[in-house]
C-alpha cells in the first residue's frame, strides 16, 4: 500500500481525492494547508503528494520548491492538483520538478492514472542500480 498525501485547502477536494485514493488501496494523508503539508511531507514521508496551488499562507510551488530543495523531500513526486489553468504556473511547477499536473476538475481515471504512474516511476528509480561515474572504474 502507498501513502498519498493530499494537500489542498478544500475539504471537499481533499475528501473526493481521498476516495479515489482508498478505492485503489491507498493509505491516505491530509493537510489543509502549505505549511501543514510541508510538515507531513518530512514527517510522513509520502509517496506521492498531490497538491493545490492557491492556498492560503503557503502556495503549492512554493511548498513544490521548499519540497525539491530538501535532500529529505526532493525525491517525492509531487502531482500539482489545480483550477488553475494558468499556462505560467504550469510551466513554473515543471521548472521546480512536479511530475505531472491535472487540472480541477479531473476526468474519469485521470487521478488514478497520474498516481500510478508516479508510483511506477519511483519503483524504477529504486530498482535501477547506482549510477557510477565511468572514468573512476
Amino acid at each position: 500500500m502507498s501513502k498519498i498525501l493530499v494537500v489542498d485547502d478544500h475539504e471537499e477536494i481533499r475528501d473526493a481525492l481521498a476516495a479515489i485514493l482508498d478505492e485503489e488501496g491507498h493509505d491516505v494523508l491530509h493537510a489543509e494547508n502549505g505549511l501543514i503539508g510541508l510538515e507531513r511531507a518530512v514527517n510522513d514521508s509520502p509517496d506521492v503528494i498531490l497538491l493545490d496551488i492557491a492556498m492560503p499562507r503557503m502556495d503549492g510551488l512554493e511548498v513544490l520548491r521548499k519540497l525539491k530543495s530538501d535532500p529529505v523531500t526532493e525525491s517525492i513526486a509531487v502531482i500539482m492538483v489545480t483550477a488553475q489553468g494558468d499556462r505560467h504556473a504550469m510551466v513554473r511547477a515543471v521548472q521546480l520538478g512536479t511530475r505531472d499536473y491535472i487540472t480541477k476538475p479531473w476526468e474519469t481515471g485521470e487521478v488514478e492514472m497520474c498516481v500510478n504512474w508516479a508510483l511506477k516511476a519511483k519503483a524504477r528509480a529504486e530498482a535501477a542500480p547506482p549510477i557510477t561515474d565511468a572514468r573512476s572504474a
